[in-house]
């Protein structure tokens, strides 16, 4: 094994923007497969599985959305507090 002393790069951090692209890209799916499931279009997918990662992608689209404005919220409390001190 080589050792260096090279600097590794600083990893991304995960940002509330981030987080609302997670939730848009979810719902973006979700409604994509809605319309094959209104179709009765389930491609590989039996019905219930299909019914299955529907569901998965509407409570994956909750839980991004929920951490986003929560995250959101608690930094404009800050945002205001920092203001009433100056």
């Amino acid at each position: 094994m080589q050792v260096t002393n090279e600097q590794t790069e600083e990893t991304l951090r995960l940002t509330i923007a981030d987080l609302g692209v997670a939730a848009w890209a979810c719902s973006e799916l979700f409604n994509y497969m809605l319309e094959g499931y209104e179709q009765e279009d389930y491609g590989e997918l039996s019905k219930e599985s299909y019914e299955e990662a529907m569901n998965k992608l509407r409570s994956s689209f909750v839980k991004f959305d929920a951490l986003a404005e929560t995250l959101t919220k608690g930094e404009n409390n800050e945002q205001s507090v920092a203001e009433q001190t100056v």
